[in-house]
């Protein structure tokens, strides 16, 4: 795509370094986000991520059909998609008394282990007092995404099994960025200029569905046009967007007539 158009055209402007944070995680995908089973209604589980670390609070119904609210303060993952650790069940002062930390328990009463098989959906293990549950979560979605915006960023990625004279390597499109949305139909326009003073834009464009707190393009299609004329055209998947005040970012693959393309897409929100 970009590198292959920016060979033929020798037109791109320097690579413009996207800084975004990527909510609590320090690396990959940020699970932080509220999950359930859909056909459960009534229960479900929290996870808050910062780096390596995951706290779990979960909130179920009893063998007595009472409400039951467990944490998991100390789930570890050592660099992988599964967190485990110790399950606690807590009490403490009755939300309309005096707070006295005096009062406040945590008993352990077994372990959780969440495997996260993709940015969406994770298989949640636990036991409380000797019993073994086991459920198929995903994040729960109640409200859809809005990206639209002017951003300074684009794609940035690498292309591999190039052909027509491409090459493999790195590929980057970026400059200012105009995203529109009308329901969640999401059009990227990302705007440059060639060496030559030629006005060039590549436009993404697709259907953002939420998954929880992220955001998922999925077969979505993008054409650049330089100096009014269509170059590149192509198909591409943008996974696990996460949108925050300063911008989002996905992952990206895709490919064109020249080369398949892996790498991430985003931008920093320009201020109001």
């Amino acid at each position: 795509m970009i590198r292959s158009l920016a060979r033929r055209l020798a037109a791109l402007l320097a690579l413009v370094t996207l800084a975004l944070p990527s909510g609590a995680a320090s690396t990959g995908i940020d699970y932080t986000d509220l999950w359930w089973v859909p056909t459960e209604s009534g229960w479900g589980i929290n996870f808050i991520q910062q780096g390596s670390a995951i706290f779990a609070t979960m909130f179920v119904y009893g063998a007595d059909q009472s409400p039951h609210w467990y944490v998991a303060s100390d789930l570890e993952s050592n660099g992988a998609t599964t967190f485990s650790g110790s399950l606690y069940s807590t009490t403490g002062p009755a939300y309309n008394a005096t707070f006295d930390p005096h009062n406040v328990t945590a008993t352990a009463v077994g372990t959780m282990t969440v495997t996260f098989t993709t940015g969406y959906n994770a298989l949640l293990s636990y036991t409380v007092n000797g019993v073994v549950v086991n459920k198929t979560i995903t994040r729960q979605t109640f409200k859809n995404n809005n990206i639209a915006g002017s951003y300074v960023g684009g794609m940035m990625a690498t292309a591999s099994n190039c052909r027509g004279g491409a090459s493999n390597g790195a590929a980057y499109i970026n400059g200012g960025m105009t995203v529109t949305q009308t329901g969640q139909s999401v059009s990227i326009a990302v705007g440059f200029y060639t060496t030559s003073g030629a006005a060039a834009v590549c436009t993404y464009s697709g259907v953002l569905t939420a998954q929880g707190v992220l955001g998922q393009i999925a077969n979505g299609s993008f054409a650049c046009v330089v100096g009014g004329s269509t170059n590149n055209t192509g198909t591409f998947n943008a996974d696990n967007i996460s949108m925050v005040q300063s911008g989002f970012m996905g992952q990206f693959t895709g490919s064109d007539q020249y080369c398949s393309y892996t790498g991430y897409i985003g931008g920093v929100k320009a201020p109001m």
